[in-house]
Order: C-alpha cells, then structure tokens, then sequence
C-alpha cells in the first residue's frame, strides 16, 4: 500500500501553522462567465466561504458541502463587511447565491440560528436556459423579496 504524501505548503502559500487550511479554487471557475460577472466583493467573498468550509468540522456539517458564514465570522474573524454594512454582506451572499455558486440550505432568521449555505456547481451553466434556482434554495431574504416583487 503505497502512502499519499501529505501536500507541504509554499513559503508564500502559508506560516506554516499546523491549523491552517487552504481554499482551492481552479482557473475554469475563475475564467467562467458566472465568475467574471461577480463584484469585487463577491469573489473575495467565495474565497472567504472556501476558507470557513474548509477549517469547519466535519461533524457539525448536514452534508459534505455545507459550510456556515454567520455574523461573527464575516464581521469579526475575517473582517470583511463593517457593523454598518452588514446590508453589502447580504447582497454580496445573494449575488453568489444568483450566480450558482452557492445555496441557502437553511435560513435561520426565522428560528434565530445560523443560515447554512452549501456549494453548488450550477455556475457551470449560468446565463443559459438551464439555470435555475429553487425557492427553498434562497435565502429568507430573498424569498421575501421575490413575494413582494
């Protein structure tokens, strides 16, 4: 039986931290339409959702692609939106969400517990006929927008 080598990070990559993870993403997603079509904010956003699904335990997940990005995390840990933008945050997961590299797996605003989003790999086909989002994979937010439109 022949042992797979544990992959050594880069100088440049890593500090080395035993801890650390890694987020790939790979040059077809990022020269893909749906990709090229997001904001700014929006990719270093996936890069942050590639990062938290990564360092999340297995064991807290409902299925291998779910990952949580609460309030705490995007605000405190990573620091990406101000207290006084938490609106960008949630445009920012709506437009991922729009463009199908995520999913909201459950929406916990109601129940006052942490969304869970899952990734999704209908960007592959955005902007064509088969593209399609379900009504339970949108967030609260956006369910609410789409009844009143």
């Amino acid at each position: 039986m022949v042992k797979k080598k544990k992959y050594k990070p880069k100088p440049f990559e890593s500090t080395g931290l035993s801890s650390d993870t890694s987020a790939n993403i790979y040059e077809s997603m990022l020269l893909s339409p749906a990709f090229k079509n997001l904001t700014t904010r929006q990719k270093l956003l996936y890069l942050y959702c590639k990062s938290q699904y990564y360092s999340e335990k297995t064991v807290d997940k409902p299925n291998p692609f779910a990952f949580t990005m609460n309030r705490n995390k995007w605000l405190k840990k990573y620091e990406l939106y101000s207290d006084s933008n938490a609106k960008q945050f949630y445009k920012d997961i709506e437009g991922l969400i729009n463009h199908g590299f995520i999913k909201c797996i459950r929406g916990g605003k109601l129940i006052r517990v942490k969304n869970i989003y899952e990734f999704s790999d209908k960007w592959k086909c955005w902007d064509t006929s088969a593209f399609v989002i379900k009504d339970n994979e949108l967030t609260y937010n956006m369910q609410i927008k789409k009844y009143n439109s």
